[in-house]
């Protein structure tokens, strides 16, 4: 008995041992997000500033690194690239048909990405709350989906994926006042915000949707037409401004008249769910309580809607003014 024991326990280590002369590397230590210093390169420089400060390596090109990864029947080398994928991430994979993949153009002028890397140090990262977690940002030239070769291009400012935020438009925002560069950081903030509140339901979005709702008819007054009506028992809302409604804009891209100067002539759609929350978010990174309460003093579904998402935008992290 003790001879088949210690059979099996040399045939073990063995098979073990010559396993071992098997194995292969995993390249899971290479460290693709970690920014290097080259001060012979300006913009490799600034970057490396941006790594040092806040921890996160901006990116200018979306191909971040190569490794050499054996060698293959030909006998030369094979090389991995590791590639910012836009089209990637838990809850949108590329391969999914009814995703319209993310195309881009990368940034030519150096002056461009300078300026690029500086507007994330001095005005963007400052105003990010600590819940956005952001593993990397990749500026672009332009960032656009395009349903098929020739067709229009639906131009994006910003896209968030898996393994980093893409921000584009950098030559564009090269050329920007201070007033408009931060206008533009509020744009992504908001993005950031109103993607973070999809994934995260709050009481407080529930409670900001039903002050625009009409108890006396139980409808709600997303998507509503307003205008005078078509004929009788034809369901819209009275002509008014949208701020009457609780809203801050209306739906542009429907067929609107809204120049005359006798507002009982007014017809236009109020905007959707998404759109309205994207609105009041903006107005609370962008105003002061007290500058906005003046602003809408005669609409009362206007400011209780902004008291309303002041809260919740609070409750994210931002530090509001």
């Amino acid at each position: 008995m003790k001879y088949h024991i210690l059979l099996l326990t040399i045939l073990f280590f063995a098979v073990g041992c010559s396993k071992e002369d098997d194995l292969t590397p995993s390249y899971v230590d290479a460290e693709w997000f970690m920014i290097q210093d080259n001060p012979d390169d300006a913009v490799q420089h600034a970057a490396y500033g941006v790594y040092s400060s806040w921890g996160i390596p901006v990116f200018l090109n979306d191909t971040i690194g190569q490794q050499e990864r054996g060698i293959d029947h030909n006998g030369q080398p094979i090389v991995y690239h590791k590639v910012l994928d836009l089209n990637y991430n838990l809850n949108n994979p590329a391969n999914v048909y009814s995703i319209v993949a993310k195309r881009i153009a990368l940034i030519q002028d150096e002056a461009d990405k300078l300026a690029g890397i500086e507007f994330i140090d001095k005005v963007f990262l400052p105003l990010v709350p600590d819940i956005f977690h952001i593993q990397s940002i990749l500026l672009l030239d332009s960032i656009y989906e395009q349903q098929y070769a020739g067709g229009a291009k639906d131009m994006k400012k910003v896209h968030q994926a898996m393994e980093t935020l893409a921000i584009a438009d950098i030559p564009v925002i090269a050329g920007m006042s201070v007033e408009e560069k931060a206008y533009r950081a509020n744009e992504i903030l908001v993005y950031l915000a109103i993607n973070y509140l999809a994934k995260t339901p709050s009481a407080g979005l529930e409670t900001f949707k039903r002050v625009s709702y009409d108890p006396a008819t139980q409808r709600s007054y997303y998507k509503m037409e307003v205008r005078v009506p078509r004929y009788p028992g034809y369901v819209c809302l009275s002509p008014a401004r949208w701020e009457v409604y609780g809203f801050l804009d209306f739906d542009r891209s429907k067929y609107h008249y809204v120049s005359d100067p006798d507002v009982t002539k007014w017809y236009y759609t109020l905007g959707d769910e998404n759109a309205d929350i994207e609105d009041y978010v903006m107005a609370v990174i962008s105003y002061s309580s007290q500058a906005f309460e003046a602003e809408y003093a005669e609409y009362p579904m206007v400011i209780e809607k902004f008291r309303i998402m002041r809260e919740v935008v609070k409750s994210i992290g931002f530090e509001l003014k």
